[in-house]
C-alpha cells in the first residue's frame, strides 16, 4: 500500500518569498502580531495563504495566525517552511523563498511570550494583490470546458486535459501561466502542445474530462528548449526573461495534472493564461537532461548512488535547472567541471522532498565553455529509516514513472549561440540517449524484468545496439504480459513489415487500431502494406483514416494521391 508521510504539524504549510529583512537584528522584549508578525506573514506568506490560492488555509488575520502559532513556529524553525530546497549557489537563484534568522527568532519569541495581538493602529494594511493571475490579465485564457471529479481515495491520479486555443494566426507566446481552481489537490502539472488533434481524440474517447495516464501521444510535447510546468508555490514573473515560442492555429494545450486524493471527492478545473508578443525570439533555447534508467534499489539499502555526466560540444549559457526524483531520493548534486579542471556547483539539495520540486532560474546565466563536463550525483535511501519511503515494509524499487517507482533526472536549459551549435549539441544528446539505453539493456534489470514498462525500454536498448531479434522478443514479451500495449504492437508491426512478413505485420497494426482507433500512424502503415499488395480499396480507406486523424501526414496524403491518380488512369483507359 502506498503511504505518504507528513508530520502532523507540517500538514499546515506556509509559503514565503525571499526579500531583504527590514527588521532589526535584535529581538524586542515584547513581540506582537500587529507590529512584528503581520508584516512577515503579509509579505512572505499571504501571497499563497489567502482565498483562492494554493495553500490550504489563510493567514490574513490575527485569528488565523494565533490558532496556528505553534505550527508556524515549528515549520519555520525547522526550515521545512518556506519550501525551498537548494543550498546557496554563486550568484543565487531568482525567487528564493526563505525567512531570515531574525524573522524566525521573532516568530519563536511571539509564541513563547503568549502570542499577543498588539496595537491595531500599527498593523500594516493587506497588500493590493493582482487578481487570479500573477502576471496580470492574459491576452487569451484557455479553460477546461467541464470540471473533473477527483475520487476521494486511492492512488495518485494522472489526468490529461485538452484545452482548445482559439487563434487564427501564428502568435509568439511570451508568458504562459497555469491556474488551477482547486490547487490543493495538485502535486504538479506539465503543459504540452499538440498540433495534430491526437490528444483531443484521446480526450473524446474517454467519457470523463481528459484522458488518464502518464503517457501522452507522441505528437504532444513542449516547445523546444522550454520548461512549461507548475508546482505549488510556482512564481510567475515578467523579470524571468522568458524566451518567446511560436503557437500555431489549431494547436491544443495538453495539461497533464498529477493529483492527490484528499479523503473526499474534489472538483477540479484549470485554465491557462497566455501572454503574446510581436517580438520573435532573439535567443536559441535548448534543454538536455542527465539521467539513468538502470535504477535498481534493493530493499533496506540506505545508500544507493546514481550518477551521470555529459561533455558539452559547444559554448552555452545555463539559465535554469530542474532536478527530479521520487520519494527515496535523499541528496542531489549537479555540478560542472570546466576544461581547466575547476569545479562549479550548479545545484545542491541536501534533503530532497518530492512534494516541493520545481525548476530554478539563475539570477545571472552561467557561462559554460565547450568541453565542460556536466555531472549528476544522486543518493537514495530505501530503508525503514527513510520516513518518505512509500513502501512499508521496504521493497525493491526500480526505474519507473509512478511515484512508487524511482527516477533520476537533472534537466538543464541553455541559451545557444547559433543554429550550427544546436545541430552539434542535438547530435551529442542523441548519442548520449543511445548510451543511456544501452546501459539499461546491459544491466540485470533490463534482462530479467517482467515489468512491461521496463521491457519496452529493454526493447529500445536492443534497437540501439542493432539487435533486432532481441528487440522483437522483448516487444513480444510486453504484449504477452499486457496485450493492450499498442506501442509494442506498432513496433512489432514495423519490424515484421521490414522483414517481409506482411500478413503478420497487418495483424500487428490491426491490433493497434483495435486498442486505439485514433492511431493515425497505424492506419498509415497498414495502408502502405495494402498499397504494396495492390489492394487499392482498403489502402485508400486506411490513408483517408490516417488523414482524418492527422491532416498533416504528408506520407498518407501522397499515397492517397497516387491511388486516386491510378484510379483515374484506369477509368480513362480504352
Amino acid at each position: 500500500m502506498i503511504r505518504r508521510f507528513f508530520f502532523s504539524s507540517l500538514t499546515l504549510v506556509l509559503w514565503a518569498f525571499q526579500i531583504e529583512s527590514t527588521l532589526s537584528d535584535d529581538t524586542p522584549e515584547t513581540v506582537t502580531f500587529n507590529q512584528h508578525i503581520a508584516p512577515i506573514l503579509l509579505e512572505h506568506c499571504t501571497p499563497c495563504h489567502r482565498e483562492g490560492m494554493s495553500a490550504p488555509f489563510q493567514l490574513l488575520t490575527y485569528e488565523d495566525a494565533s490558532r496556528r502559532a505553534k505550527q508556524i513556529k515549528e515549520v519555520t524553525e525547522s526550515k521545512y517552511m518556506p519550501p525551498w530546497l537548494p543550498e546557496p549557489v554563486d550568484g543565487g537563484f531568482k525567487h528564493e523563498r526563505g525567512l531570515s534568522d531574525q524573522q524566525i527568532r521573532l516568530i519563536k519569541s511571539w509564541l513563547d511570550t503568549g502570542s499577543k495581538e498588539g496595537d491595531d493602529t500599527v498593523r500594516p494594511s493587506i497588500p493590493d494583490w493582482p487578481g487570479d493571475w500573477q502576471l496580470g490579465e492574459p491576452d487569451l485564457v484557455a479553460s477546461m470546458p467541464n470540471g473533473y471529479s477527483l475520487q476521494a481515495e486511492g492512488r495518485d491520479i494522472y489526468r490529461n486535459f485538452v484545452l482548445k486555443v482559439p487563434i487564427t494566426k501564428p502568435l509568439y507566446v511570451k508568458e504562459l501561466e497555469f491556474h488551477p481552481e482547486n490547487a490543493s489537490v495538485v502535486h504538479h502539472a506539465l503543459i504540452y502542445i499538440d498540433s495534430t488533434r491526437q490528444s483531443q481524440r484521446r480526450d473524446n474517447a474517454d467519457p470523463k474530462p481528459g484522458f488518464g495516464g502518464m503517457r501522452v501521444p507522441m505528437s504532444a510535447g513542449m516547445p523546444e528548449g522550454q520548461f512549461l510546468s507548475w508546482q505549488p508555490g510556482k512564481i510567475y514573473s515578467t523579470s524571468d526573461n522568458s524566451i518567446p515560442w511560436m503557437l500555431q492555429p489549431g494547436t491544443d494545450l495538453v495539461i497533464q495534472v498529477h493529483m492527490n486524493p484528499t479523503g473526499k471527492v474534489e472538483d477540479f478545473s484549470c485554465s491557462v493564461g497566455l501572454h503574446f508578443t510581436e517580438t520573435p525570439p532573439s535567443s536559441i533555447p535548448y534543454k538536455i537532461k542527465l539521467t539513468s534508467l538502470a535504477i535498481d534499489i534493493p530493499s533496506e539499502t540506505s545508500f544507493y548512488r546514481v550518477k551521470d555526466s555529459m561533455q558539452l560540444p559547444v559554448d552555452v549559457q545555463l539559465t535554469r535547472i530542474l532536478p527530479h526524483a521520487h520519494y527515496l531520493c535523499k541528496r542531489m548534486e549537479g555540478y560542472a567541471i570546466f576544461p581547466d579542471g575547476i569545479k562549479k556547483r550548479l545545484i545542491l539539495i541536501k534533503n530532497w522532498d518530492f512534494n516541493w520540486q520545481g525548476d530554478y532560474i539563475y539570477e545571472t546565466p552561467i557561462k559554460l565553455p565547450k568541453g565542460t563536463v556536466l555531472h549528476m550525483d544522486y543518493t537514495y535511501d530505501n530503508s525503514t529509516e527513510n520516513l518518505a519511503n512509500p513502501h512499508s515494509p521496504p521493497k525493491k524499487v526500480t526505474y519507473g514513472p509512478e511515484s512508487s517507482d524511482e527516477m533520476a533526472e537533472l534537466w538543464f536549459q541553455f541559451i545557444l549561440n547559433s543554429l550550427e551549435d544546436r545541430k552539434k549539441i542535438k547530435e551529442t544528446v542523441r548519442l548520449k540517449n543511445k548510451q543511456v539505453l544501452i546501459q539499461f539493456g546491459q544491466s540485470a534489470l533490463g534482462s530479467e524484468t517482467n515489468d512491461p514498462d521496463l521491457l519496452l525500454i529493454t526493447a529500445q536498448a536492443h534497437l540501439a545496439t542493432g539487435d533486432q531479434q532481441a528487440a522483437f522478443r522483448a516487444f513480444s514479451r510486453v504484449v504477452r504480459l499486457d496485450p493492450k500495449r499498442f506501442n509494442a504492437w506498432f513496433n512489432m508491426g514495423t519490424m515484421l513489415r521490414s522483414s517481409g512478413q506482411d500478413d503478420a505485420a497487418k495483424q500487428a497494426f490491426g491490433n493497434v487500431i483495435r486498442i486505439d482507433p485514433n492511431d493515425a500512424e497505424a492506419y498509415g502503415s497498414l495502408g502502405i502494406i495494402f498499397q504494396e499488395e495492390g489492394k487499392l480499396e482498403p489502402a485508400e480507406k486506411c490513408f483517408r483514416a490516417a488523414l482524418r486523424l492527422n491532416p498533416t501526414d504528408q506520407i498518407a496524403a501522397n499515397a492517397l494521391l497516387q491511388i486516386l491518380e491510378k484510379r483515374r488512369d484506369q477509368v480513362n483507359e480504352p
